[in-house]
């Protein structure tokens, strides 16, 4: 006999409770498993595999920093916490100590305070250590990943981009719709996405 497994796994880092490191300090999981339970998703699940395990699971991760330290990268879906930051120039000081705290190398001081948006994880280490208020949060919210597995054949998740909270669980919503309508219970995310196609799916998907 094979103990069956709950239908879903969902990993959330100690940064929602307190972390120095946390750029949104707040559990959400509340919010997640109230999407899962309208979904219909353990129904659907447990009613076409048996025994239920870890691979059939639908694995969620959240993360209170980019240090992903819940494994978001590998997780059907995921949220990374993660803030715009805006620049006041005339502010900076040039002191160096955001560029120090950057372990991106997102910032210089070349011509005055820089950023590099394509760098920058939206991490705040260089808001928490300035002392002139010259970098700050313009905005607050989650990085969506989508279709990280492991497995004979492993896929990092892919970054859908940057949301709201309640934009993100309409994401969550739509990806799975769409698994329950594929009508194939234990079919990976990350397996749905590859034969749908990565930005077809994404369309279907976005907020």
């Amino acid at each position: 006999m094979h103990t069956t497994l709950p239908t879903h796994s969902l990993k959330v880092c100690r940064g929602a409770e307190s972390c120095p490191h946390a750029v949104i300090g707040k559990d959400v999981s509340d919010s997640i498993l109230d999407v899962l339970d309208r979904s219909g998703w353990a129904g659907y699940l447990a009613s076409g595999v048996r025994p239920i395990r870890h691979h059939h699971q639908f694995r969620l991760a959240v993360a209170s920093c980019p240090n992903g330290c819940s494994q978001p990268h590998i997780a059907d879906f995921a949220l990374i916490a993660a803030a715009r930051i805006r620049l006041d120039p005339d502010a900076c000081e040039a002191c160096g100590l955001c560029v120090d705290a950057c372990a991106e190398k997102a910032l210089s001081l070349d011509g005055g305070i820089r950023i590099d948006q394509a760098r920058c994880l939206g991490c705040t280490a260089c808001v928490r250590v300035c002392p002139a208020d010259a970098l700050q949060s313009e905005e607050t919210g989650y990085r969506v990943l989508l279709g990280g597995k492991l497995g004979r054949r492993p896929r990092l998740a892919h970054e859908l981009g940057f949301f709201t909270l309640a934009e993100s669980m309409t994401v969550l919503e739509r990806v799975l719709g769409l698994l329950i309508s594929a009508g194939r219970p234990g079919l990976r995310l990350g397996d749905l996405i590859e034969t749908t196609g990565r930005e077809k799916f994404d369309r279907m998907v976005r907020p």
